[in-house]
């Protein structure tokens, strides 16, 4: 028995252990929006990261929520910097279990699942670290050196993490590579890996009559008198109109396209892939499309041009609109002071965030909506992999290895602050890659799968997988 195969059989022999960390860590909350354990939940991962024997552990403070910093020194030729976030959407409603309990019960075709807000991040985490313990027990040294970079704001912006970056990057610049612990199947076994991500510029625009000089300022005043005030919410809808064409589905940005990129060769024989094997069924197959609620695509798309549209084609989705009284009936009749709209832009690599505010506040302008403000909420980099690249590579081998065929994206349509790993360091990082499943992090009855169907991995597969991921990079090319 190697040293792998020594671990393997220490998390098989240890699953009770495991299971009750993992529930130990979902079972603190820590939701950034409200700022509800946070603190909290940063001082338990340090002590994980202690209990794993760190050289380095640590909170890191931000200006908003605390970070936590981990350097686990192997000795080893290769290190790997491991990124990761602990905080939580809010809990809202519709459970039936509570989000904090930790409760494990069957759930349709598992018989054990275990429910909680943070079950997809922070149950997928845990059950990383977990295998880390495994591969220490079992081989005594862990074969690459970890660098962790754990955030408490992944929900609320990621603002702080190019912050993080700078205060390591003595260690940070030292690391060959990147990556991701968590969780790649869906709900039916299949086994997805996406070589990257989109940016995500997130902007809130406000009009209203203390910016413009026009209209109500300090408050609303009655409908009555729209005859002869001006009206902050029809300013905004018009100032919107000159920015998107909903019968195109174009922005209308001056700009706005210049840089994107056409798809390379190896993305166009990904998308090929992609729309052979779920012909006819690319409304399962689009991640974050909810069962039932999507019946068409824009321009009636299907099949390959649908697959392209989702991976290349950059975004401006307008995400809330709020402006007076938009309870029930005829309560309040009024002319409000203000609007307010938020819009998230999903951007391919070759688009940069701040480069794009640029060219909507100059659009704005040109347009004479100079009163119109913008504020920034959110602004992370895309980051991209090859197939070609090593820890990509390194990664693929692990399901061949279990006798799995992934799904290859050439990345996904959604976004995470990874993108600072590649831009600020120059880092290839590899998404998740670990035999589970674990359901959406923002609804209710989130969950994590423990024990697995035949088709869907458990605890035990998800921390075998990662045991492999770290063994096959820590030896690639070599065999493992």
């Amino acid at each position: 028995m190697n040293k792998r195969q020594a671990a393997h059989q220490h998390v098989i022999e240890n699953q009770a252990g495991h299971l009750e960390r993992v529930r130990e860590f979902m079972a603190q909350p820590s939701v950034s929006q409200d700022n509800q354990g946070v603190e909290e939940c940063a001082k338990l991962l340090l002590r994980y990261y202690q209990e794993l024997g760190c050289k380095e552990a640590e909170i890191a403070e931000t200006p908003v929520f605390p970070a936590v910093w981990g350097y686990y020194d192997a000795g080893a030729p290769k290190t790997l910097a491991v990124y990761s976030y602990f905080d939580t959407n809010v809990v809202g409603d519709g459970w039936d279990h509570p989000p904090y309990d930790a409760v494990v019960a069957p759930h349709g075709p598992f018989k054990k699942v275990l429910y909680g807000r943070g079950a997809n991040n922070k149950g997928a985490f845990m059950g990383f670290l977990n295998a880390l313990e495994s591969i220490k027990a079992a081989a005594g040294e862990l074969p690459v050196n970890l660098m962790f970079v754990s955030e408490g704001e992944e929900f609320v912006g990621s603002d702080h993490i190019p912050l993080l970056i700078d205060r390591y990057r003595h260690h940070l610049s030292k690391a060959d590579d990147a990556m991701v612990a968590g969780a790649c199947q869906t709900a039916s076994g299949d086994v997805t890996l996406f070589l990257g991500n989109k940016g995500n510029l997130h902007l809130e625009l406000e009009c209203s009559g203390d910016r413009w000089g026009r209209g109500p300022a300090g408050g609303p005043v009655h409908s009555s008198a729209q005859p002869v005030v001006d009206h902050p919410v029809w300013r905004m809808v018009q100032a919107l109109s000159t920015m998107f064409d909903p019968e195109t589905n174009r922005v209308l940005v001056d700009g706005f396209y210049d840089d994107l990129e056409a798809p390379s060769a190896e993305d166009l024989e990904l998308i090929d892939g992609l729309s052979k094997r779920y012909k006819g069924q690319e409304r399962s197959a689009i991640p974050s499309l909810s069962p039932g609620k999507v019946e068409r695509f824009v321009n009636d798309v299907s099949g390959r041009d649908a697959f392209l549209r989702y991976c290349f084609e950059p975004t401006m989705n307008i995400n809330g609109l709020r402006a007076g009284y938009t309870g029930p009936g005829t309560l309040l009749w009024t002319l409000p002071s203000a609007a307010y709209c938020t819009i998230d832009h999903r951007l391919p690599p070759d688009m940069d965030p701040l480069d794009i505010r640029d060219k909507i506040r100059a659009h704005l302008d040109r347009n004479g909506f100079e009163d119109v403000g913008i504020k920034v909420l959110m602004a992370v980099p895309a980051q991209k992999l090859s197939v070609t690249d090593d820890v990509a590579k390194a990664g693929l081998r692990v399901f061949d290895g279990w006798g799995i065929e992934p799904t290859v994206w050439p990345r996904r349509g959604a976004s995470g602050p990874m993108g600072f790993f590649s831009k600020m360091l120059g880092l290839k990082l590899l998404g998740s890659t670990g035999i589970g499943y674990a359901s959406g992090h923002s609804a209710p009855n989130e969950f994590l799968v423990i024990e697995g169907d035949g088709k869907v991995g458990g605890l035990s597969e998800l921390e075998r997988s990662f045991v492999d991921l770290l063994y096959s990079y820590a030896a690639y090319p070599g065999e493992f």
